[in-house]
């Protein structure tokens, strides 16, 4: 079933887009302020993934760069928060960029860091 929704995402500590119900989960994209995502792996290495940037956050009062973590989460409905941000939406330049993360046709920037 589909789902268009904001919601804060307790679990990982960022506001979320939230677009799909699977069972009791739902899957969600992260909004973020950082550019790039350190990824930390067992043996030392580190990879970072290039944030998609975003025309304008989804909330119209904030001010200053944001960006979409490409990548789709699946989280239990109990991390995240009861409050809805109703009045959030995202600009008519961004609704493409989330729509080809949600199909998982945008392609991630993997660079390996040792």
């Amino acid at each position: 079933m589909s789902r268009s929704e904001f919601r804060w995402n307790k679990k990982r500590k960022h506001y979320a887009y939230l677009h799909k119900d699977v069972g009791k989960k739902r899957k969600n994209i992260l909004i973020s302020s950082k550019s790039v995502m350190i990824i930390k792996k067992n043996k030392g290495g580190l990879q970072t993934i290039k944030n998609v940037p975003l025309f304008h956050h989804p909330n119209s009062t904030k001010e200053g760069r944001f960006y979409l973590i490409p990548k789709n989460y699946v989280d239990d409905m109990e991390s995240f928060d009861k409050h809805l941000y109703k009045n959030w939406k995202f600009n008519k330049n961004d609704k493409r960029k989330v729509k080809r993360i949600k199909k998982l046709k945008q392609k991630v920037g993997y660079d390996t860091i040792k």
